[in-house]
């Protein structure tokens, strides 16, 4: 065995190595620590019988790179390795920018998947749609990255475009769009009064301040005689679970909103805590395949405490806590150590948040659980919307039901 061959191997077998160290993610007990060394001595093997046999001499740092990808993706699409140099400009920039093209998302079955873009952004100018699966970003095949590394490939400088290849299931083939970075500006909450006396506000992202946002807006919308309110989350993705909180916290004046629980990440409860008057109208939070993140936290805790009906599809499911860990020679893991929780105690990631009262956004009677292209309106709100109907219909049955007794 050459040198460059063993140092490669020790390298490997302590990245690898730092998941029992850090977490024990492959094991608890004797036996399963047993079994881990036996697969790093598989491991060994095969990456011994690849330098020796195959047909040409490999890229080492290539086969034990992706060896790497592959071990982490097997967990979750979030959790990433970052190499020396990644992990100091993740360290002096954590989030992506300056300018960005405003899509949310996340990977399933190894496809980088649009769960929303942003309204208004570079992205959904360009007609990018959710449910479009991301095939290259530039000449960047998207499989070999995590989410993380995908999402930093798509920020970059102000006016710069970025090539990405998507697949849509209507089309069939690619279709390259080209698109133009720039800085992101999150939308307001849009608020109307609906069937007279409903107050309806759509959020499109939880960014920062958008708890007060909302407050101003319901108190707006209850000076105006709104008796009845619809939150819309719809294609509601991304932002800040505190955000999330004090969000539901407008709702709730005492409960559980959500909790944080992994292996070796002791639970950690989210409290309701209003800081003001708290708003008992009767309510109905809408979601769909493309709500994911905070506002599932939202949807969940109104949920979980009884406090109004949740109304639409299944929600896509994003919902992990993580931290980097560094590694022995400078690179690091961005690994995934808890889950968020709904009131229920069923783990919002992958699982997403199963609305009360099931309403698919078109006429057909397809499986709302479909995770395929989504059929939705293009614009929320109007006449034609289904879910809001549904939602509407709900609420006047509420506020006649202590008539009809």
């Amino acid at each position: 065995m050459t040198n460059r061959i063993r140092v490669t191997l020790i390298s490997v077998s302590l990245i690898l190595m730092s998941y029992v160290v850090v977490g024990g993610l492959l094991g608890k007990n004797d036996s399963s620590s047993e079994k881990t060394y036996r697969d790093l001595g598989v491991y060994s093997e095969v990456l011994n019988r690849i330098k020796q046999e195959y047909v040409t001499e490999p890229d080492l740092k290539r086969v034990t790179d992706g060896a790497i990808r592959g071990l982490l993706e097997s967990l979750d699409p979030y959790s990433t390795y970052l190499t020396a140099e990644q992990y100091q400009e993740y360290m002096r920039n954590p989030d992506p920018g300056p300018a960005d093209v405003g899509i949310f998302l996340s990977k399933r079955m190894g496809y980088a998947t649009v769960v929303s873009v942003l309204p208004g952004g570079p992205a959904e100018k360009a007609g990018i749609k959710p449910g479009d699966l991301i095939d290259q970003v530039d000449s960047t095949s998207a499989r070999e990255l995590s989410v993380l590394q995908l999402e930093r490939l798509l920020a970059g400088k102000p006016g710069t475009n970025v090539t990405v290849t998507i697949v849509r299931e209507a089309r069939g083939e690619p279709q390259n769009i080209s698109v133009t970075r720039a800085a992101l500006n999150y939308p307001p909450v849009i608020i109307k009064m609906v069937e007279g006396e409903t107050a309806y506000l759509r959020v499109a992202t939880f960014n920062h301040g958008k708890a007060h946002e909302i407050a101003v807006k319901l108190k707006e919308l209850e000076a105006q005689g709104a008796h009845k309110t619809i939150l819309d989350l719809r294609n509601c993705a991304g932002g800040d679970v505190q955000e999330a909180v004090d969000t539901a916290s407008l709702f709730l004046d005492k409960g559980l909103v959500t909790y944080i629980s992994g292996q070796r990440y002791p639970r950690q409860n989210l409290e309701v805590h209003p800081t003001g008057p708290v708003s008992k109208l009767p309510l109905v939070v809408l979601i769909n395949q493309s709500t994911a993140g905070p506002a599932e936290v939202v949807a969940s805790a109104i949920l979980g405490n009884k406090r109004g009906e949740v109304v639409g599809v299944r929600s896509f499911g994003v919902g992990v806590y993580q931290k980097p860990i560094p590694v022995g020679d400078g690179s690091a893991l961005l690994l995934s150590v808890a889950k968020y929780y709904g009131p229920d105690g069923k783990a919002i990631h992958d699982n997403g948040v199963t609305p009360s009262v099931v309403q698919p956004a078109s006429g057909d009677a397809d499986n709302p659980d479909d995770e395929g292209q989504p059929e939705e309106p293009e614009r929320f709100g109007g006449k034609d919307d289904l879910q809001l109907r549904k939602a509407i219909e709900i609420l006047n049955q509420a506020a006649t039901a202590p008539k009809a007794a």
